[in-house]
């Protein structure tokens, strides 16, 4: 196969990166909110999960201090 016929595109790129965040993300949306908040405080949601929930749904994101509670829980001041 010659290298032209290897090399994909950056448009190509970019849709397959899309597409697999896409897969990535499909379960966090068929779940309510109830059920995303209780896996975000059980650690099983990825940060790119809660940062596509926080920039699609941020009034549905708990607050802790003004905070997304994923970002807040890490902060030194959460663990004093």
């Amino acid at each position: 196969m010659s290298k032209a016929k290897q090399q994909i595109t950056l448009d190509e790129q970019a849709i397959k990166a899309l597409k697999a965040r896409e897969t990535r993300l499909a379960k966090l949306w068929k779940m309510t909110v109830s059920q995303r908040i209780n896996a975000m405080r059980k650690g099983e949601l990825s940060l790119e999960q809660c940062a596509a929930w926080a920039a699609r749904y941020p009034e549905q994101v708990p607050l802790l201090d003004g905070e997304f509670e994923y970002l807040a829980a890490f902060t030194p001041e959460v663990h004093e």
